[in-house]
């Protein structure tokens, strides 16, 4: 018998310690490379998008240059008389952009009547210059150059390509042409820009020194532009149709399979000029770290099995005599008349039940005290009233309190019900106290229930590489299954373990982590020390805001209302805010919102419905913002049914005012808003709408080119003009006439009288 009972539990014992090692590694292997693909998946697309945003930056002054270049009085574009002087005055005139971009390696400002290239260093080639290397600009696969920009009518970008620049060094550029002006006729000339491939390949490595795949830039028709490697382009007709399928199902990447390898596939389209952006990450070179992990993970189980199982070989063995003496003496102690044969297990399971008959009765009435008792003691300790931290230890050790591990963590678990069901915190509490008496080895904890009562406790001391998080996350899943309810858990974990002071600051850092869970609604479970630092400048920005709504109210400017109220949700949606906050934020626009209410309808019954709703303690973020929008619109909704109608202010009406009033001092947006009955900021909104600019811009031009009227045919002052066109000093006139026509009043009339 002795041999096998060795054997029995040698197998037994060995089994139990294997089975749950194969489940980890079951789910570990699979799920901890999904993890890492999506990790990587969502890297590649951030990146991807990074560069489409850099992009859109850099490129954003390439296209705006034309039209400086035009608003330029001093480039003469058409046929001058003096063709050498404007040659000169070009070059010249070229040389204030040398500095603007650092993107761009060269501008050229081409003017086909002269036939003269101008580059944004000062110097100027011919077009025969570009046929000839060394000289000027060299294209080798542009042979028709001149033919395309005599004729060009859109913007054209040429794929990186090598240039031979002045002096006989090689470049690989990427070239924009555009028309002068763009989407003219009869364009005078064309501007060629130029940026060097390096210099986007820099930008493109500054985004990520640790990326290992690769960039590639596409135009709006998938030709390719540009390569972050020197080496084949890689986008064939198969990646073509996968990256269609992507922007068809709306995703920005996806894994692709070519020839038994695999790659992370990340495509992002700009809005702006409709370039693609693909970037491509080798799989294989992602999951090598992770597979090594795996794999040393295997050979480290092992060896952990093999020893295990030498320990409990000899364990066995050992214990074998001492369990023998045990059988002998249980055998003794309680010898039973005529009982039968038993072995050493039977034996000792007699005499165990013996010793539980003859306590049975003590034990039922101390198990009756004992858990009220514990659980107010735990109570106490995380309430911030245990008082002496060794003398409550030794007090709580009498009910079966420790906290034997280096690390102590309390946990608040909300159970929130969308609808009342009888016995829900009953089965929660069941439920908590089976998996209170089978916690693992790591983790010593206790459940009790709170002073709320749809939150129960959960205090526990565990050793330093214990994942708590991972565990409870395990039972609030289970709990959810079990009372069919949504269950949140903030923790906080004690930074002296053996303080109970520390205990209680962990308490109100979970319930603090439970509230935001509550508030926010996007987790189930947090670390407090996961929450964002809120932001030191957002109350006083709050605050301003608040000011401003109810100014609005008061003014009944229903626009101003809603885009204050929207800019207030945004703000309140953010991260990093402490629920505390964004509850006060709420409550007072809420009630800014109410008071308007009430003093349109102090005793409309959907209004104290209304009410009773808003104040309710228990709201989310999103349920917060639902209710600002619904107080608010019904707000505006009363305000614009309670204003007189406004004007119907037609273009006609609004230039026949201007020409009647618009050049007196007094003239404003507040007073020509007020003649059409409407508020400022509709009537700049009409107007805009309406007129096709903004007011001021408007009003500045008309000024102005009343103001030539006078230059040109009176011998009035400066002084005298700006009075008579409303400026209200002579300085704001030709600051405003330099910024519209380009010289100051003196240098137009002096040139006026020129041409005269």
């Amino acid at each position: 018998m002795k041999t096998n009972l060795l054997i029995q539990h040698l197998v037994s014992y060995f089994l139990v310690l294997l089975f749950p090692l194969l489940i980890i590694l079951a789910y570990y292997y699979p799920h901890s490379t999904a993890v890492v693909k999506q990790k990587e998946m969502d890297w590649n697309t951030h990146l991807t998008e990074q560069v489409r945003t850099s992009m859109d930056t850099f490129t954003r002054y390439v296209y705006n240059l034309p039209f400086e270049l035009l608003k330029n009085r001093e480039i003469k574009l058409y046929n001058a008389e003096d063709i050498d002087y404007q040659r000169v005055q070009i070059a010249n005139e070229m040389r204030k952009y040398n500095a603007t971009d650092g993107f761009i390696d060269n501008t050229l400002l081409y003017i086909e009547s002269m036939g003269y290239l101008f580059a944004k260093t000062g110097s100027a080639y011919n077009a025969g210059d570009f046929g000839k290397p060394g000289i000027g600009y060299y294209y080798k696969n542009w042979p028709n150059m001149f033919n395309e920009l005599n004729n060009l009518k859109g913007t054209l970008v040429r794929p990186v390509e090598d240039v031979i620049i002045p002096g006989s060094n090689h470049v690989r550029m990427l070239t924009f042409a555009l028309p002068l002006p763009i989407g003219g006729y009869e364009t005078p000339g064309a501007v060629l820009i130029m940026v060097r491939e390096d210099t986007i390949i820099r930008m493109l490595n500054a985004m990520s020194e640790m990326y290992s795949g690769d960039f590639f830039i596409l135009d709006g028709e998938g030709r390719p532009l540009l390569t972050s490697s020197k080496g084949s382009y890689i986008p064939t007709d198969e990646v073509r149709s996968f990256l269609g399928g992507l922007a068809k199902n709306g995703k920005g990447a996806g894994f692709f399979e070519k020839d038994g390898s695999s790659y992370i596939i990340s495509h992002t389209v700009s809005d702006k000029n409709g370039w693609q952006y693909v970037s491509v990450l080798p799989v294989t070179e992602m999951l090598q770290g992770i597979q090594t992990i795996q794999r040393n993970t295997i050979v480290m189980i092992g060896i952990m099995l093999l020893l295990e199982f030498l320990i409990i070989y000899i364990a066995i063995r050992r214990n074998y005599q001492p369990i023998k003496r045990i059988v002998d003496f249980a055998a003794n102690l309680f010898e039973p008349a005529g009982r039968k044969p038993m072995n050493e297990f039977e034996m000792i399971r007699f005499a165990l039940g013996e010793l539980v008959s003859v306590n049975s009765s003590l034990d039922a009435r101390v198990k009756q005290t004992m858990p009220v008792l514990r659980d107010n003691m735990l109570l106490e300790l995380v309430s911030g009233k245990a008082g002496n931290d060794g003398a409550f230890m030794q007090q709580a050790a009498a009910y079966g309190i420790e906290f034997p591990h280096e690390a102590a963590a309390v946990a608040v678990l909300s159970i929130e019900s969308t609808k009342t069901v009888e016995g829900t915190d009953c089965r929660a509490a069941e439920y908590l106290r089976l998996v209170e008496a089978s916690q693992p080895i790591e983790v010593t904890g206790y459940f009790l229930k709170s002073i709320y009562s749809h939150e129960m406790i959960y205090v526990c001391s565990h050793q330093a590489g214990f994942n708590l998080k991972h565990y409870l996350t395990d039972i609030g899943r289970e709990l959810e299954d079990k009372t069919g309810t949504r269950v949140f858990i903030g923790i906080g974990v004690a930074s002296k373990p053996d303080r109970a002071e520390a205990v209680h600051v962990a308490y109100l850092q979970a319930m603090r982590a439970t509230e935001h869970l509550r508030l926010r609604g996007d987790n189930s479970i947090i670390v407090f020390d996961e929450l964002e630092a809120p932001k030191a400048a957002s109350i006083s920005y709050y605050a301003d805001l608040l000011q401003s709504l109810e100014l609005a109210i008061l003014k009944n400017d229903t626009v101003s209302v809603q885009s204050i109220a929207e800019r207030i949700i945004m703000q309140m949606r953010g991260e990093g805010m402490p629920p505390h906050t964004v509850r006060s934020v709420y409550i007072n626009t809420v009630s800014a919102l109410l008071n308007g209410l009430q003093r349109f309808s102090p005793e409309d019954d959907d209004f104290l419905r209304l009410t009773d709703t808003a104040y309710q303690f228990r709201h989310t973020v999103e349920q917060m913002a639902d209710m600002i929008r619904d107080s608010c619109g019904r707000l505006c909704r009363i305000i614009e049914s309670t204003l007189p109608p406004a004007r119907n202010a037609s273009q006609d009406e609004i230039t026949r005012f201007i020409e009647q009033r618009g050049l007196n001092a007094d003239f404003s947006l507040q007073l020509i808003a007020d003649h059409f009955a409407m508020s400022p900021s509709n009537f700049s909104h009409h107007f805009k709408k309406t007129m096709g600019q903004n007011f001021k811009e408007y009003i500045d031009l008309f000024r102005i080119q009343t103001s030539i009227h006078l230059l040109r045919t009176t011998d009035q002052t400066l002084d005298g003009i700006s009075q008579q066109t409303g400026f209200s000093n002579t300085s704001s006139f030709i600051r405003c006439f330099k910024k519209i026509v380009g010289t100051t009043p003196g240098q137009y009339r002096e040139t006026h009288k020129l041409i005269s």
